[in-house]
């Protein structure tokens, strides 16, 4: 069943809130020279080769640092013998409840396009034609499941206090593009950009809200590291320091619950480490050529102890033993 929305349903914020007051560049489709913040840069190319040469964003960094060079390069758009990306390489429900929320209907249906309910599958010609056309016109087609729980997750942040008070108000999908002091390029892409303070935040979707669940959001994919380098960023292309981060977590089902929570100063000072670091990583693997695994180009081998509580466990039941 196709779910039907109202104009009445969402804010759109383009057209409440204050007008940009940053100054961006339209992007002119060629590859970036010079740092600054981009406007109108599909996500396919600012996931590319958007740069005069080669770049690195976020999630791109946080591969690196988790589990090594080799995984980075294996989907990177560097690894020319990389298989082919997914359809939807860059669909979230997140992003698309963003858009509805602040773009409007209007806004929305400029990027996003329901399936059919005729068609349940990719199978019929006359699907796979219309498939090809919406790819073709560059539209992300989604279900009317996924509209649902789109339309879910942006009426619950519609609610919340955070959001009406203008939490997530600013430039939404900006690309912001500056050289780190090791030479490579580095590319950020928040959600939306503040207009009026460094306060800046982004939105995420989980399964639950509950604090356990986002405690391990936080040590699996590395937000701290996503912010931090969101602040390098506007500083270096916007001249704003950023004076907190906020994630706007919303759940992808019913009943979508909102929870807002920052970062402490101290997280973002390790992300801010991690970033470096990890750029001077793929610096090196890209003066090098080589893409080690997380042994890195080790000789010999090396001690792996069990961890503690482990050796703890044992050590004490071998006590027990003894006897």
């Amino acid at each position: 069943m196709t779910v039907e929305i109202t104009q009445d349903d969402f804010r759109a914020a383009n057209t409440q809130r204050p007008k940009d007051r940053l100054s961006f560049v339209k992007w002119d489709g060629k590859p970036i020279c010079a740092a600054g913040a981009y406007e109108d840069v599909p996500m396919d190319a600012y996931h590319g080769q958007l740069t005069v040469a080669p770049s690195i964003s976020s999630s791109g960094l946080r591969t690196i640092w988790n589990q090594s060079p080799a995984h980075y390069f294996l989907e990177s758009y560097l690894n020319e013998a990389r298989e082919p990306p997914p359809e939807r390489p860059h669909f979230s429900l997140g992003r698309a409840a963003h858009h509805l929320l602040f773009l409007g209907r209007k806004g929305f249906d400029a990027e996003f396009v329901v399936r059919p309910e005729k068609w349940s599958d990719w199978r019929t010609k006359e699907a796979k034609e219309w498939r090809a056309d919406q790819i073709e016109a560059g539209m992300t087609i989604i279900t009317d499941a996924e509209l649902g729980h789109i339309t879910g997750m942006a009426r619950s942040l519609a609610k919340h206090p955070l959001v009406k008070a203008g939490i997530l108000d600013g430039a939404v999908e900006r690309s912001m593009v500056f050289q780190h002091h090791t030479g490579v390029w580095l590319k950020s892409r928040p959600d939306c950009i503040p207009n009026d303070s460094g306060d800046t935040a982004d939105l995420k979707t989980v399964t639950s809200v509950s604090a356990d669940s986002l405690r391990r959001s936080l040590r699996d994919y590395g937000y701290h590291v996503q912010a931090a380098l969101a602040g390098m960023a506007m500083k270096a292309t916007l001249d704003i320091e950023m004076t907190s981060f906020s994630l706007v977590w919303v759940e992808k089902t019913p009943p979508y619950c909102c929870r807002v929570t920052a970062f402490t100063p101290e997280d973002l000072l390790r992300g801010q480490m991690q970033v470096d670091v990890a750029a001077r990583i793929f610096g090196e693997c890209l003066t090098s050529g080589d893409w080690p695994g997380p042994g890195g180009n080790q000789q010999d081998a090396e001690y792996l102890s069990l961890p503690s509580y482990a050796a703890s466990d044992i050590d004490a039941r071998l006590e027990l033993l003894k006897e």
